[in-house]
């Protein structure tokens, strides 16, 4: 991705955040989590392949966007059923700085 990109998604990213779509999305991410069962860490994560589901895209694809750099920063800290975890925050700024 081109510095440029990530510069206007990082300020989108900030937009959303300072007037809440943000955490509005986080929430939604959280009770849909809650509502299929999903694992939802003390501090807010969720598995990869978990995420992926709830935002509709197939757990390669994410995966594929993470090794690119161009997904949600992501937590790796081995062990566990999840290696792989992302804050439900960060998804969902993730997601309103692609919003069209």
């Amino acid at each position: 991705m081109k510095p440029h990109n990530l510069r206007a998604q990082g300020l989108d990213a900030l937009i959303a955040t300072m007037d809440g779509r943000a955490d509005s999305t986080a929430t939604l991410l959280r009770q849909q989590a809650e509502h299929h069962g999903m694992w939802i860490s003390a501090d807010g994560r969720i598995g990869e392949a978990d995420l992926a589901t709830l935002i509709g895209i197939a757990p390669g694809t994410l995966a594929n966007k993470r090794r690119e750099g161009t997904a949600p920063e992501s937590y790796s800290l081995g062990g566990g059923k999840h290696k792989i975890t992302y804050r439900l925050i960060d998804a969902a700024r993730w997601l309103e700085a692609h919003r069209k």
